[in-house]
């Protein structure tokens, strides 16, 4: 179960609605970031045990998708706990879509991407997906 719904989504760049892109899962909107590094988050309005992510590559070049990041949780919005790290990833096509398993999820209100590196792109980040899933009964 996807728990991106319902919740608020910013940047880096304070830009909500270009945020909520990447959560209206829906592929052929993206995310779009003027800058070679950035950050995504979501906040679900409760505490949820996040236990996978998926990014989704847009249908945009490939050196602007998302190579390095921490995924990352919190409480209180300020203080995070990386619950995840990844460097050299690639995107074999574009809208691919990837799924990252957390080792030791833990319950938190709010979720972050920060991307640390894109895929060589000296302007833009972007991506068309990025969901927090969860299983429920």
């Amino acid at each position: 179960m996807n728990l991106a719904t319902g919740g608020t989504a910013n940047d880096s760049a304070g830009n909500a609605a270009n945020a909520r892109s990447a959560f209206d899962q829906n592929s052929a909107t993206q995310w779009l970031y003027g800058d070679v590094t950035g950050w995504l988050q979501y906040d679900l309005g409760h505490t949820e045990r996040v236990q996978r992510y998926t990014v989704t590559s847009s249908n945009d070049r490939v050196p602007r998708d998302p190579k390095d990041w921490q995924f990352q949780g919190s409480t209180d919005g300020s203080t995070w706990t990386t619950l995840d790290t990844q460097s050299n990833q690639v995107f074999a096509t574009r809208l691919k879509l990837k799924t990252y398993t957390i080792a030791n999820p833990a319950s938190y209100r709010y979720y972050w991407l920060n991307i640390t590196a894109n895929n060589g792109d000296s302007t833009f980040t972007d991506l068309a997906e990025f969901g927090l899933f969860a299983s429920k009964p």
